[in-house]
């Protein structure tokens, strides 16, 4: 990669000339010298040259009002035109030397996970952009969790990168594309030994860029901790510093504009702020036409770039990238409302434009919350927290909402804030926890209320998603109001404040694009009539029969300054539930439930007439106890989780989990659903077949307590042993080939073919864990079983699925070692693992609210999965097997399993360049696969994961010049450079893997089992399943670091994974890798338990590399961005440019090469690539003279005149194809 300035997002300030600091390395103003602030630091390729505009410290100066041309950007795509690339990440640490003490001398820094958040488009429910970002192209489902286009130095172990888009209450980035990585090998560590040297890289291959342009950033949390401040005097390391994330700039033409300024208060503010720059996180947004460069003619491409801005940037704003055009420009801010400040403004390329706005403060929006019963006012009935929303709709949805009070989206049970922990007692929070005050706006350096310090100052109370003056958002009927403000809880009454009147109103738009760590506010109440609704656990919000929802509503009028209301909520009913546990169909006798562990959750659901979730609980129900009683009232504050669990006390809303605010039970009839494992539902007194699964029916009114009493009765269970054999009839017993390799037996119902469970073993001391084979027995469990695990070890016996227990309702949250610098949040994992039941009733049940946490009579299969063995009639997932057994209510049913051993291989993998043997160039990565005849994958391995890792002094696994490596991540090496041969030594199936084509399957892995799996192979004797086809071996590598260092890159960073099949590559975005198998490896069957011999030979390919330029309008020499360059020759590559810089790995032969770019004219080229050389030829692409074309006939478009302008306006806000919808609105231009 080309080395140039760094530019990250630093610290944002209003302080000319260059309002920012910590930003590049030779910046002036930056505090910690001629470098980023210390820690760990981003890089994004390309946006390498990238520099602010308005640095005057570094050649070649590209400011505005000098001549801006930004360096290291892209180009945006159209609605009609893609424009695509890949992106590489980087991460290195600034300033180690800074963190050194006398006390720790030589500070080693380790995180054990990383997380990158990228801006991805959200289209709200008008079909309106809200935001726009990046999305991966080509059919690749990053939503679905496909993982294909992600590779790192991190790990080669597909089981541990995660893809999934954030959900619309993240507090980082709501919307955002999540991806996060799990470390192999030692972590991501930067060492003394090193002198702090390491770089690790994660490549992401062909993503569509932004429609809209601007600068934009990415968000990366390491060790699932995030800053609570900026990088300062008191130093900041189990983070990264937000001021050293990295920065891409988007641009609308080869040669854009720039529109800054600032944003001031206009006349409807208080006379203190008149005038003055808000300190407020906002947005502008220029929306217009874009005009061709050279003529200024507008060309009917319908264009737009926004810039965003936090607090401490003082109103300062830049919108970069703008392409040449006449806009409408718009601008707001938190509670400032948008309005359109400017209009029919042109800007020329390369142009400064200079635009300073004025935006008013919109409403401050008050209101009073009563408590009511059917016979009046009546105290809260408890210390609970209330939510207060705002719709654009009488359609109370998600997508409606404009503006909510403040929960705490960073740790669960994700409601009010609190200042401690949700810890509840009998009748509240849990002493010393106490409701917390919070406001907005958040960082904001001024003094808005009577009661904080003198400015400047933080705000003492503020918070990124808090909405008005300092309050808590709590009732209490033991409460009293804040005496300076009037706001909070009495006995009976809760008082709130939107808003703070000519300072700033009700805000809205809840966006993670303003650059902090938090998402925050960027908008206003605009005129209009708005609809709200209470939300607390226990209460409805109706009249006062409890049977009439009842609607609020205020109107926002055109310089309204102030708006208030009232609200009645009023005590809903509860319903005293007993629960009865029963060990079988005879009698009425309940029995203990048992163990072997101390307990299980119970959860119940009352459903309506609909069968929507209208009251939800659980509770723990210890292994000693013959009934539990529960309480439903609504939604909220459900669970019961006894000591010593670290969420002992914690009660959740569901609101973070399914959508579901807190809330009461209307009067009505409803079905009570109940699910507890190893037990089911059931009607009284026969508990007949006929009587499983029968809700009980409970009518409930409005201030009273209904008693219902209802039963469960124990199902079936299964009893398991597995037993090692050969393969001859009749069999006979040999001990287990592998040491400790799961065994992951999974029950099947044979009349539906349905997933029951995977088998779990309890232990004190371990919990519920996965059972392991031991190469010392030959059955499963073995006759030392509880010598080994304690002698109150549970067998292989499943009653039900134990998901309930293992994952509980939600993980517990981290302590942060270091709170005063960075918090730990489990926000980051669960964006994409959603581990714990509250987060989806599929978790304990069917859609046909059948249990899935018990065995009903009936018939099942069960099935085993090891690695290397393969098991009669079980070829796929799925499959049922010859392994069935009987179950009945109250029984326990054995059933045994037996596991043949399958064909190993052994592989030799040797390295040519140009027909003679080489050391490899650079240390790679290494991935071995075994197809069958029918292109399935039978065997497979990498570097970073493989049966080698169980036992590191075994003898399988791979060898480089004979040293074992495995588990390879980060500095942990992979195959090293200079080996000349790699040997893989029992290659017997797939252990743990995961391939790039199915990274859907990591959440399988890592919360309920793995397919691990042995490769069948022929039989002498008759066996279902026995394969009697050849096998085809392939290998691909990818390099990650050159011998001696981690920077520079190696030539073909992390390219190579082709997904190379039997036919073809299915993965062509990844780019061919250094090395080619021109000859086919092919093995004859072999039987069962066997082993086969391969050598592989690679062969090197050819490298092109080189720069690519053009010439901006002042004549600079620039490097060329996401230029396509496409090589027609033996084989048909695609790659992209990054920073002027590209380089593709091509068998040898001739190749035509087309290289094109929008805006440039194409240019085409004969090359000739040599067998393992290397090949360089610098392109330089002219400008085309014609505009950038929304569509692809540009001469077309050219010919229209200027009355589609309007026409164009108008269709702009189309909505635009591949569009996830989300939640979000924004006002659009003109509306």
């Amino acid at each position: 990669m080309p080395v140039y300035g760094h530019t990250t997002i630093g610290r944002l300030n209003g302080d000319p000339p260059l309002y920012r600091s910590n930003d590049h390395e030779l910046n002036p103003t930056n505090i910690f010298g001629a470098a980023h602030v210390p820690g760990p630091l981003g890089h994004v390729w390309p946006g390498s040259g990238y520099q602010s505009p308005f640095q005057n410290f570094q050649e070649p100066l590209q400011v505005a009002g000098n001549s801006y041309s930004p360096v290291g950007a892209i180009l945006t795509s159209t609605p009609r035109q893609d424009n695509v690339g890949d992106l590489i990440f980087a991460i290195n640490f600034s300033q180690p030397r800074a963190y050194i003490t006398s006390d720790n001398p030589k500070p080693t820094f380790r995180y054990n996970n990383l997380t990158l958040y990228i801006p991805a488009p959200i289209v709200d429910k008008h079909g309106r952009l809200s935001q726009d970002g990046f999305e991966p192209a080509g059919g690749i489902n990053w939503a679905g969790g496909d993982t294909s286009n992600i590779i790192t130095t991190l790990t080669a172990d597909y089981g541990k990168i995660f893809v999934g888009r954030a959900d619309m209450n993240d507090p980082f980035a709501p919307g955002w594309w999540v991806i996060r990585v799990i470390p192999s090998g030692n972590g991501i560590v930067f060492t003394p030994e090193r002198n702090w040297g390491e770089w690790y890289y994660i490549r992401i291959n062909q993503l569509r860029a932004p429609d809209i342009a601007g600068r934009y950033m990415f968000k990366i949390f390491l060790g699932d901790s995030y800053p609570v401040k900026g990088q300062g005097p008191h130093l900041i390391w189990s983070a990264m510093p937000v001021e050293n994330w990295p920065v891409l700039l988007v641009k609308g033409e080869v040669d854009p504009a720039i529109i800054y300024g600032t944003v001031k208060y206009g006349e409807g503010a208080g006379l203190d702020l008149y005038g003055k720059p808000v300190k407020l996180p906002g947005r502008v947004r220029a929306v217009g036409v874009a005009c061709d460069p050279l003529t200024g003619r507008p060309t009917g491409r319908a264009v737009e770039a926004r810039g965003y801005f936090n607090a401490s940037a003082e109103g300062h704003y830049e919108v970069e990238g703008v392409a040449p055009g006449i806009y409408d420009i718009y601008a707001s801010a938190a509670g400032l409302p948008e309005r359109k400040v400017a209009e029919n403004i042109q800007v020329c390329r390369g142009q400064s434009l200079n635009l300073d706005i004025q935006l008013e403060p919109g409403p401050q929006v008050r209101g009073e919350v009563h408590s009511k019963s059917c016979w009046g006012p009546i105290p809260w009935r408890g210390e609970l927290p209330i939510t207060i929303v705002i719709y654009e709709s009488d359609n109370y949805v998600e997508e409606n909402v404009v503006c909510q009070s403040p929960i705490n989206l960073t740790h669960a049970p994700y409601i009010s804030y609190v200042s401690g922990n949700t810890v509840f007692g009998t009748v509240g929070l849990e002493a010393p926890n106490a409701p917390k005050i919070v406001a907005f706006p958040w960082e904001g350096p001024i003094s808005y209320y009577p009661y904080t310090a003198m400015a400047p100052f933080n705000d003492p109370f503020g918070v990124y998603n808090g909405v008005g003056p300092a309050q808590v958002w709590w009732v209490n009927p033991t409460g009293s109001l804040d005496p300076i403000t009037g706001l909070g809880s009495d006995s009976s009454t809760f008082r709130f404040q939107f808003g703070a009147q000519r300072y700033y109103g009700a805000p809205k738009h809840f966006s993670g694009m303003v650059p902090q760590v938090f998402g925050t506010w960027i908008d206003g109440l605009q005129p209009g009539t708005y609809l709200v609704r209470a939300y607390v656990n226990g209460y409805v919000q109706t009249d006062i029969s409890g049977s009439r929802f009842k609607d609020y509503y205020f109107t926002v009028e055109p310089h309204n300054l102030n708006v208030e209301f009232f609200i009645d909520l009023y005590i809903s009913g509860t319903l005293n539930l007993t629960v009865h546990f029963h060990d079988g169909p005879a009698g009425m006798h309940t029995k203990p439930v048992g163990g072997p562990d101390p307990g299980r959750f119970l959860v119940v659901e009352a459903l309506d007439y609909r069968g929507s979730l209208a009251a939800f609980n659980f509770t723990y129900v210890t292994a000693q106890s013959t009934s539990a009683v529960i309480t439903l009232n609504g939604l909220g504050m459900a669970g019961v989780i006894p000591p010593p669990d670290p969420r002992f006390g914690v009660k959740y809303s569901l609101y973070r989990y399914r959508g579901l605010r807190d809330y009461g039970i209307p009067p009505g009839t409803y079905l009570i659903h109940i699910y507890m494992r190893g037990y089911i539902q059931a009607s009284a007194p026969e508990f007949s077949l006929g009587g499983l699964d029968q809700p009980i029916a409970a009518s409930i009114s409005n201030c009273e307590a209904s008693l219902i009493s209802t039963h469960m009765v124990r199902g079936g269970g299964i009893n398991v042993t597995v037993y090692s054999v050969d393969w001859q009839d009749p069999s006979a017993q040999l001990h287990w080939r592998w040491k400790n390799a799961p065994a992951y037996i999974l029950a099947y119902d044979m009349a539906t073919r349905t997933f029951i469970d995977v088998i779990y073993f309890w232990t004190p001391s371990g919990g519920w864990s996965i059972p392991k084979v031991d190469s010392d027995y030959s059955t499963l469990p073995h006759h030392d079983w509880r010598i080994k695990y304690g002698s109150k070890a549970s067998r292989l016996v499943t009653n039900g699925s134990t998901v309930l227990e293992r994952l509980g309702p939600d993980l517990p949250n981290i302590p942060s070692p270091y709170p005063m610098q960075a918090m730990v949040s489990t926000v980051f994992m669960q964006s994409s693992m959603h581990i714990g039941f509250l987060y989806s009733s599929l978790s304990y049940r069917s859609l046909n609210y059948k249990s899935s946490v018990a065995i009903y009579p009936g018939q099942y299969a069960v099935t085993c999965w090891t690695y290397g063995y393969v098991q009669e009639g079980v070829v796929r997932l799925g499959d049922l097997g010859r392994c069935g057994v009987a179950v009945g209510l109250g029984m326990v049913a054995d059933s045994s399993i037996k596991l043949i051993n399958g064909v190993e291989f052994n592989v030799s993998v040797i390295f040519r360049s140009e027909g003679l043997p080489i050391g490899l160039p650079s240390n790679m990565s290494m991935r071995i696969r075994v197809y069958d005849e029918r292109d399935v994958l039978v065997a497979a391995a990498s570097t970073s994961i493989d049966v080698g890792m169980v036992d590191e002094s075994s003898s399988f696994g791979f060898f480089a010049d004979d040293k074992k490596i495995f588990g390879a991540g980060c500095t942990k090496s992979p195959i090293p450079a200079g080996t000349l041969k790699v040997e893989y030594k029992g290659l017997a199936g797939l252990f743990g893997y995961v391939d790039p084509i199915a990274g859907t399957e990591a959440v399988r892995r890592m919360t309920m089992f793995s397919a691990d799996s042995g490769v069948w192979g022929g039989s002498v004797t008759r066996i279902s399943g026995a394969y009697n086809g050849g096998w085809q071996v392939i290998v691909e590598m990818a390099p990650w670091y050159n011998q001696d260092s981690f920077y520079p890159p190696p030539a073909g960073l992390l390219q190579g994974e082709v997904h190379q099949t039997r036919f073809k590559p299915i993965l062509p975005y990844n780019h061919l890798g250094p090395f080619e198998l021109k000859e086919v490896v092919r093995l004859t069957n072999v039987k069962l338990a066997d082993r086969i011999s391969a050598t592989v030979i690679l062969d090197m390919r050819g490298l092109i590399t080189g720069r690519t330029f053009f010439h901006n309008m002042l004549g600079d020499q620039r490097g060329l961005s996401w230029a396509t360059l496409t090589f027609e020759g033996p084989t048909r590559q695609v790659t992209y440019s990054l920073d002027g810089f590209y380089e593709a790995y091509l068998p040898q032969g001739a190749y035509k090469v087309t290289v094109s770019e929008p805006g440039m004219k194409t240019q085409n080229l004969s090359i000739t690539i040599p067998d393992g050389g290397v090949t360089r030829v610098n392109i330089y692409l002219k400008p085309s003279g014609l505009p950038i074309a929304e569509y692809q006939d540009a001469k077309t478009l050219l010919a229209l005149t200027s009355a589609i302008l309007t026409i164009e306006l108008l269709l702009y806000n189309r909505r635009r194809p591949k569009r996830i919808r989300m939640d979000g609105t924004i006002e659009s231009a003109g509306s």
